[in-house]
């Protein structure tokens, strides 16, 4: 989906959920004519399924009238720079549905991004319309009360399955810990025995049969007979057609019966197969993301840029598509998904609806892998979305499968081949043009040419190269291949970050093409090219905010539809392609950059900079006279505080706002929300603003605070300890707040690392309450110097957060100067 408009509220200014709320959303409303005034902020609402009922909150309903009866947006807000995630998408469309009456737009930010959303059909808007623009098109737009029923029941669904999901996942994280625990073994080989149990239970709902895969019958096996039923099971499946050729020779279970014990247990009330996909599928999928990028990030292709490619090959029902170098599945995975909602928005049954999802599972998705492993677990991915007969196979990508794989069988080939290998087998290299008379080819090009052969004339192509390969002077060839046979449509170059958390460091490109019907026909219309700057993932692999990719799929979509392009600052239209193919060879560079901008920013870091040293000097001046002659009385902070808890149980259906403490002086921040149901503990801490807090596993680190008014009603668990002031002391506040700063200050986490104790020093290691109320403190004897003191320390520390601003755009004011370069 589209990562949404790019706002101009700077970063650095939003520190919080309710920034987001006060400094992005309220101005965006206002700019388009909507009343602030008429905005409901946490708006609940009662949502019963059957015998399933739950309250949620929407962060804020926009009404358009002042009885506040008529909802024209329902929003959800996330904290600054938080990736948005499909789930958020579809939760803010769900809100919106289950009003009392149906608000007709849904809108997701960040901050930074702003997402709306038609509430009838999902589409993505390009912008949030001007209110007397949406009212007006209220007025004309008519649903039947039948289609406004199936869409709230939907709603229901979907916010309901959001629970299931989490469920699932906690089962297969469960199942995951027990084998580790018990047996010792990396995420890998875990995955590769509980993937061996998943596949006992698959061939058990397959068999049609009483089902063993119960606790009832492993017990009274084992019991009677001495047999663990599952390994008697596992015999069979690795003889069943549909699975045996992802087991080679004699793979056993190598799990103790014990560990095989809970996982039946865990999973005997669950149906993996012919499932509904949005529940187990997404659960299963982000396990198996998990798993591979810990360990096996070669076989995993960022969910982004598989999402990306999917949407702009854009595959149809009924059509074939293989991944020839398949690894977990991604691809195949995402076409289901993709085609599913094409099978789900026709004028079909649900019965028939589902019988076409499973011939798309069956016969439409076509992967081989030859790593025993990824095949396997790409099998089980498929499994669990669609059924156990879908096609993917343990085989040599570059080799045809007799009956299965050939030349010129699919409409679409969706691929990421293996970087970094190479293909010396003579048999293997001899039916490539591109591997002919070579001792040994990079398998990178032979699996162009293998992806291009895959597909029929006029088929698609979506695949990742190694921009290397579009660009060296020894790879010509290869270009010269890919223009004979092919109708370039897009090259998109890839930020390096994208598959650096995933093992992968080079340079890389997505190639969108087409196959021409005959080699050498015709001239090349123009191309489409793009430099994505950010993927949405961190060099560690982590998700980051500012995904540019549906944004540049936009373009390239207007682009096909000869439409104009601009939604991306940095895609845009070649004439004519020459012997290079890489984006970054034909990048325009126009600088877009205001001589008076750079120059107004220049002044303004000019006199923001003669503020601080101003304020810097004064501090100087005042250190002498806050800190000659002061007097001070050693006591212990349990003179001065005591611990104060306000305990609650953990209730399903209640939402929670847990909160963290920055380390290093940083101050408490809002982590997240959750429902209880998706929280471990049974009970957590309700804290107010105001106490003290710190966190009891890097107190060393500098995590004491005072819990800040944006933290209000949150929740934190039992290891962020809260204190409030003894009676009886003059200035309570005051006192709260230099112990903040005293504790944070580098002699006194001397103390507390050294007092601190656990098994582990990084991780485990705890300042107890005990310690922490024993610990002793200087403290000015006089209030009037005590406030001398803590005056000080917030000069100090509103010096050093401007100084951090300042260096920020410094560095921008760098980038500004550098583009105003002359250019060749």
């Amino acid at each position: 989906m589209p990562a949404g408009r790019e706002l101009a509220v700077p970063p650095k200014s939003l520190k919080t959920e309710e920034d987001v709320k006060i400094k992005v959303f309220i101005p965006l409303l206002k700019a388009k004519g909507y009343d602030p005034d008429l905005c409901d902020f946490e708006k609940s609402i009662k949502v019963q399924q059957g015998r399933k009922s739950r309250d949620i909150f929407a962060d804020v309903v926009v009404y358009g009238d002042k009885h506040m009866k008529v909802p024209l947006i329902a929003v959800d807000t996330k904290p600054p720079g938080e990736p948005i995630s499909d789930a958020d998408r579809a939760q803010a469309i769900s809100y919106a549905r289950l009003l009392d009456q149906m608000a007709p737009l849904a809108l997701v930010t960040n901050g930074l991004v702003v997402e709306v959303y038609d509430t009838y059909t999902k589409k993505r808007l390009t912008d949030l319309p001007e209110r007397l623009a949406l009212v007006r098109d209220l007025k004309k737009t008519k649903y039947s009360s039948d289609y406004i029923a199936s869409l709230i029941s939907e709603a229901k669904h979907t916010l309901f399955s959001i629970d299931s999901v989490q469920a699932f996942k906690r089962i297969l994280k469960s199942c995951h810990n027990e084998i580790r625990n018990n047996e010792g073994y990396d995420p890998t080989v875990a995955f590769d025995e509980l993937s061996k149990v998943m596949f006992c239970k698959l061939h058990e709902e397959k068999a049609g049969k009483d089902n063993r895969f119960t606790l009832k019958m492993f017990d009274e096996s084992l019991a009677k007979f001495g047999v663990n039923v599952v390994r008697q099971i596992f015999d069979e499946t690795r003889a069943d057609p549909r699975y045996a050729p992802l087991f080679s020779g004699e793979t056993s279970i190598n799990l103790q019966d014990r560990t095989i014990r809970k996982i039946v247990g865990l999973f005997q009330d669950y149906d993996l197969s012919l499932t509904d996909f949005d529940i187990k599928g997404e659960a299963f999928e982000y396990f198996l993301g998990d798993t591979f990028t810990g360990g096996l990030g070669q076989y995993f292709t960022p969910r982004n840029v598989v999402q990306f490619m999917v949407d702009a090959v854009e595959p149809l029902i009924a059509e074939t598509v293989i991944d020839p170098f398949c690894g977990t599945g991604g691809f195949l995975i995402f076409v289901f998904y993709a085609v599913g909602k094409k099978i789900a928005d026709l004028p079909f049954s649900a019965e028939e609806q589902k019988e076409m999802r499973k011939k798309l599972a069956q016969e439409c998705l076509v992967g081989t892998d030859w790593a025993e492993r990824t095949s396997r677990a790409c099998k089980m991915n498929m499994v669990v979305h669609g059924d156990g007969s879908t096609k993917v196979f343990k085989h040599h990508g570059l080799v045809n499968i007799p009956g299965e794989v050939k030349e010129g069988q699919f409409k679409v080939c969706l691929t990421n081949p293996p970087f970094g290998s190479t293909e010396n087998d003579p048999d293997v290299l001899e039916d490539y043009e591109l591997g002919a008379g070579r001792r040994s080819q990079e398998r990178v090009i032979l699996a162009l040419e293998r992806s291009i052969q895959l597909v029929k004339p006029g088929g698609r192509i979506g695949i990742v190269v190694i921009t290397g390969v579009l660009n060296n002077i020894s790879t010509d060839y290869v270009r010269d291949y890919i223009r004979r046979h092919t109708w370039i449509r897009a090259v998109v170059a890839l930020p390096t970050e994208t598959f650096e958390g995933y093992g992968g460091r080079s340079d890389t490109t997505v190639l969108l093409l087409d196959r021409k019907e005959k080699p050498d026909e015709g001239e090349q219309d123009p191309v489409f090219m793009a430099m994505c700057q950010n993927s949405g993932y961190a060099r560690n692999g982590d998700p980051i905010s500012g995904n540019e990719l549906p944004t540049i799929l936009e373009d390239y979509q207007a682009f096909r539809a000869g439409k104009p392009i601009g939604r991306h600052p940095h895609s845009w239209i070649v004439d004519e392609v020459a012997e290079r193919l890489d984006a970054q060879y034909y990048w325009p560079r126009s600088s877009d950059v205001d001589r008076a901008e750079v120059e107004a920013a220049a002044l303004s870091i000019a006199k923001r900079t003669s503020l601080v040293a101003r304020e810097s000097a004064a501090l100087g001046k005042r250190i002498a006279a806050t800190f000659d002659n002061l007097a001070t009385k050693t006591v212990k902070i349990g003179s001065l505080l005591h611990e104060i808890t306000d305990t609650h149980k953990v209730l399903p259906d209640n939402p929670y706002k847990l909160l963290g403490v920055r380390w290093w002086g940083g101050g408490t921040f809002a982590k997240e929300d959750k429902l209880g149901r998706e929280i471990k503990a049974t009970t957590v801490r309700k804290v107010q603003v105001g106490w003290l807090i710190y966190n009891r596993l890097f107190a060393f680190r500098g995590s004491f605070a005072l819990v800040s008014s944006d933290c209000a009603d949150g929740y934190v668990s039992v290891e962020f300890p809260t204190f409030v002031a003894n009676d009886g002391l003059a200035d309570p506040e005051l006192v709260l707040r230099y112990l903040v700063y005293i504790l944070n200050s580098p002699q006194y986490l001397l103390t507390v690392d050294s007092r601190s104790t656990g098994s582990t020093k990084t991780s485990r290691n705890r300042f107890r309450q005990s310690m922490f109320l024993e610990m002793e403190v200087a403290i000015p004897t006089d209030t009037a110097a005590l406030k001398g003191v803590v005056a000080l320390l917030d000069m100090a520390d509103g010096l050093r957060r401007q100084q951090e601003e300042l260096h920020e755009s410094a560095k921008e004011l760098m980038q500004g100067v550098a583009q105003l370069l002359p250019r060749p």
